[in-house]
């Protein structure tokens, strides 16, 4: 991939409002892979109804994970880290969830101050390597579990430091990064030309029995907005 800022720019835009639903590390550690429930657009024909694509993160360096309680009225950002043991309990606090939420804010990538109000110590750290990645993903998920009939609200973020990135369907097809980054620009340029594609029926249909990375997700309904 081209790391010039505007292509840089333009992922981000096509990953804006995407859900980060599983963060899986390559046992021998070649690579990442970031599973996504994303919203794209084809150039002609109707929304993606299977939103699955994995985001893999090659030649990773470092994964953080950050998992803090987000109670209603108060910054996730006063609570302290919860600790995860490894990555099999990343695997299960997202397996475990009833909802969760979308990335948005536009910018993911070699944007450093996203983790400005992180503590020192996060909930978890993985080095794969000594030596850095050029670049870094952060992303989030507004999340909560239901326990004993009673909805408790968390926040996970991430940060992974990489050397390149590579995009695939959910049966490991590659897509080429520029129908990927299309395909996801087209959407939000697409609503805001009240395209009829992006009705809200429309929309709905798209979400309608849609493939999902997780059974609690599957009865979610995902949108971008009224057009």
């Amino acid at each position: 991939m081209e790391w010039d800022d505007a292509t840089r720019e333009r992922l981000g835009v096509a990953l804006n409002e995407s859900d980060v639903v599983g963060v899986r590390l390559d046992p021998a550690g070649a690579f990442v892979d970031v599973l996504l429930h994303v919203i794209a657009l084809p150039e002609l024909g109707p929304l993606v109804k299977d939103g699955r694509r994995i985001m893999r993160l090659m030649r990773p360096a470092e994964l953080r994970f950050l998992l803090r309680r987000d109670p209603v009225g108060e910054q996730s950002a006063t609570q302290p880290a919860i600790p995860l043991a490894d990555e099999e309990a990343v695997e299960n606090f997202f397996d475990s969830l009833a909802w969760g939420g979308s990335i948005y804010g536009w910018r993911f990538f070699d944007e450093p101050g996203l983790t400005s109000d992180w503590p020192a110590d996060p909930s978890l750290r993985i080095s794969v390597r000594t030596e850095g990645g050029p670049h870094s993903f952060y992303w989030f998920n507004e999340c909560g579990v239901e326990r004993d009939g009673k909805s408790e609200a968390f926040c996970i973020e991430g940060t992974i430091t990489f050397d390149d990135l590579a995009v695939f369907d959910a049966e490991e097809r590659e897509i080429p990064i520029e129908t990927f980054i299309a395909d996801g620009v087209r959407q939000w340029d697409a609503l805001y030309a009240h395209d009829e594609r992006l009705s809200v029926d429309a929309q709905r249909e798209s979400q309608h029995r849609a493939p999902k990375w997780r059974k609690w997700a599957e009865g979610a309904e995902s949108a971008v907005g009224p057009v």
